[in-house]
């Protein structure tokens, strides 16, 4: 375990503990951007002492940009061969594999002398991946589900291979049950979007308090001067599933149809840690580039924005950016479902390859299309995502008496 303080503790804030199943940055993933930001909000009013396990190094610049915003920070490193042996154990015992992954039995008798030591008014647990380690804590809780993992295990389980079905319909089956059975040790639960609230198996399920992402639109901002170097762009963590089948989308199902009328055309596919499979997508018309620093240089060197998401669940971060950065997004029902966006206005749907090509056909011929969709675009991200706003829906819960 690693613990530092830093020097803005403040005996006039209440004390709240955040668990997170990785360390906050960089924003690379999609949990990771939810928590960090609503830390950055929520330092304002509580004095946060956060906890984070993680499989990975961290980065001294990553680790000051959290450490800002917390008065104490406390890490624990899990090794491949602890995670190994908590997954067994998880097949053992009948839990998920996800919940094996991160939880730790040794980790978690440290996280509970460490509650012991601060005495937080409220402990914001987020993700049911960190749910076993403070459960059964007598200590007001709040647990973030984020998104409905059940339901993304299913998709997943209905698209692979069929060795692994087995394994995934399993997966989907236990995730079910544990979103359900960790509901009545918190004391108030909060969800990413509607529909995956309804996703969930949980006879209370109206009692969860929706509170969406926000966008940071001072830094997601339009770039008028950059360079336009690609037609299309596609942004994510490219080790994740869903977006290994976006590119895979992108690339065999729809840039075959494309060539017959852009024979030229320029895809962009970016985003941390590609598959093999991504890595293979690479040719004169594909540029992947793994990691990128700034990925507002992604968003802004496109002309259209295309996620062809249908699997996974969630609130799309890579959407609202792009619309915050003015550029026109094309993407699925499913996607937009938990948006909101106005089809046709602010946003451009296609559920299948012949529609997906003709709308990027339309989009890349017509240039005034194009400055329509994403003004709206942007003016819909600006009246509807503000951090501030939704982090103020979460600290109710905290300030409950």
């Amino acid at each position: 375990m690693q613990e530092t303080t830093t020097h803005i503790y403040n005996d006039s804030k209440p004390k709240l503990m955040v668990l997170t199943a990785r360390f906050p940055y960089p924003l690379e993933k999609g949990d990771k951007l939810r928590v960090f930001y609503q830390i950055k909000v929520l330092a304002k009013k509580f004095e946060i002492i956060l906890i984070s396990v993680t499989d990975e190094p961290i980065h001294n610049h990553d680790y000051q940009e959290v450490k800002q915003y917390c008065s104490r920070i406390y890490t624990f490193h899990r090794s491949k061969l602890m995670i190994a042996k908590n997954m067994l154990l998880a097949l053992k015992n009948g839990l998920p594999f996800q919940i094996g992954y991160f939880f730790d039995k040794g980790i978690q008798r440290e996280i509970q002398e460490i509650a012991k030591k601060e005495k937080p008014q409220h402990i914001y647990c987020q993700l049911i991946r960190m749910a076993e380690f403070v459960r059964h804590l007598n200590i007001p809780k709040t647990i973030d589900y984020m998104d409905t993992f059940s339901i993304g295990a299913k998709r997943w389980a209905e698209s692979a291979t069929a060795i692994i079905q087995p394994v995934l319909h399993r997966e989907a089956k236990k995730l079910a049950e544990y979103e359900n059975e960790v509901f009545n040790d918190f004391d108030f639960h909060t969800i990413i979007s509607e529909q995956d609230r309804d996703y969930l198996q949980i006879k209370e399920k109206h009692k969860i308090k929706i509170v969406p992402n926000g966008v940071d639109t001072t830094f997601f901002k339009p770039i008028p001067t950059a360079e336009k170097k690609y037609d299309i762009a596609f942004v994510g963590n490219m080790g994740y599933v869903p977006n290994v089948e976006g590119a895979r989308y992108i690339v065999q199902e729809l840039l075959p149809k494309l060539q017959k009328y852009f024979p030229n055309i320029k895809i962009l596919i970016a985003g941390a840690r590609p598959t093999a499979l991504v890595q293979s997508f690479a040719s004169e018309n594909v540029t992947i580039t793994g990691w990128i620093e700034d990925i507002r240089e992604a968003y802004a060197s496109a002309k259209i924005f295309v996620a062809p998401l249908f699997l996974g669940s969630g609130l799309q971060n890579k959407i609202l950016e792009a619309m915050s950065m003015k550029i026109p997004c094309i993407t699925t029902t499913l996607v937009n479902n938990a948006i909101g966006a106005k089809p046709d206005e602010a946003i451009i749907l296609a559920d299948d390859e012949n529609v997906f090509v003709e709308k990027i056909k339309s989009l890349l011929n017509n240039q005034n299309q194009i400055d329509t969709i994403s003004q709206a675009g942007l003016e819909f991200v600006k009246n509807n995502y503000s951090w501030e706003h939704y982090v103020t829906l979460l600290e109710e819960c905290f300030l409950v008496k």
